[in-house]
């Protein structure tokens, strides 16, 4: 493979493509003025843009790790099926990657609120959804839970679970690339990373990398507020659904809403960073940390050895999923109104 011209060719092309490792670094982009209320304070804010992984999502890298690597311990001989929970980026990225490495048979455990649209995506990428009505008070070790029924499917013969929510490799894939990324760009300048808490993989990956280049960067989580809808982002009652530590790799926790989410991916995206909630999500969660900061009066604590508050957070996919969403969290008057809709042709 050519690195610079980003070209992948012969048999194991594809193999190439979705390896992190043999492609160019996920842009880096400092958002605009306009979004940033702390500009004057000489804080800068960056986009980590994971859409621009090769499956165009940020579970592209956890899931071809998650595979690659236990294809390289041996542990794919004789599987034909895998079985995993999830309703949405996760599962089809372990589907694309365990395709090339022969394994065809892909389905999910999905919750019985799924969206259609995401049930479509599933679908058209040839995964089986199983859907699943789960407990109300959520617990991987209810055998109810899609989590445990995924794990017990995961045991028989010729059947494997790659385990998202405590799979080590998950994680590790963000230390081994997303977070090595972030340190180079920013030319070791950092001095906050924020990130949703979803599986909590890419905030406990970038931050073991990046708190062992530098102990004083601040690590913030970001969770949805209680009955607030994000998704791929979870509230703190659905994050026991995690077997992950992650609350020792985080300094602190920030609540966000559904409506901040939605609107502050909408401002992105109309100014060129098209990104989804979870981005919005993110982001809005960073200025909450950023805003509290300076009112206590511990902003200065932040800045680097130049004076600066370089600060980065994740964006894990684009908005065209949710597309729909927008319209159903967010007010008419967010956006433009149609003229001369009466002379659209009614939809069947």
């Amino acid at each position: 493979m050519e690195k610079n011209l980003n070209i992948h060719k012969g048999k194991n092309s594809i193999k190439s493509f979705l390896n992190p490792e043999k492609n160019p670094n996920f842009p880096l982009v400092e958002i605009p003025e306009s979004l940033n209320p702390f500009t004057h304070e000489k804080v800068s804010i960056f986009a980590k843009l994971m859409t621009f992984s090769s499956l165009g999502n940020v579970k592209a890298v956890p899931g071809y790790n998650m595979i690659a690597e236990k294809a390289a311990r041996g542990e794919l001989e004789g599987i034909e099926n895998i079985i995993e929970n999830s309703s949405g980026n996760t599962v089809f990225s372990i589907a694309v990657v365990a395709r090339l490495f022969g394994i065809q048979k892909i389905q999910s455990f999905v919750p019985d609120e799924i969206s259609w649209h995401k049930l479509l995506m599933l679908l058209f990428f040839g995964i089986s959804p199983i859907v699943n009505r789960e407990p109300a008070d959520p617990d991987p070790a209810d055998p109810a839970s899609g989590i445990y029924k995924a794990k017990e499917l995961g045991l028989k013969k010729g059947w494997l679970n790659p385990g998202q929510y405590d799979n080590e490799d998950n994680p590790k894939a963000h230390q081994k690339w997303t977070a090595k990324q972030i340190w180079e760009q920013t030319e070791g300048k950092i001095s906050v990373f924020c990130a949703g808490l979803g599986t909590t993989g890419t905030i406990i990956g970038n931050s073991t990398y990046l708190k062992n280049k530098k102990k004083d960067l601040q690590v913030v989580g970001v969770m949805r507020e209680a009955k607030s809808y994000v998704p791929g982002v979870r509230t703190e009652v659905l994050l026991k659904l995690i077997g992950f530590d992650w609350k020792k790799h985080v300094d602190t926790v920030q609540h966000v809403l559904t409506t901040d989410a939605y609107r502050k991916s909408m401002e992105l995206s109309r100014q060129g960073i098209v990104v989804g909630p979870s981005s919005g999500f993110a982001l809005s969660g960073l200025l909450d940390y950023l805003g509290k900061r300076k009112k206590e009066g511990t902003l200065d604590e932040l800045r680097n050895e130049e004076g600066e508050i370089v600060c980065a957070f994740i964006c894990p996919d684009g908005p065209i999923p949710y597309l729909d969403e927008y319209f159903k969290y967010l007010d008419n008057s967010d956006f433009p109104q149609i003229k001369n809709e009466h002379l659209l042709k009614k939809q069947t």
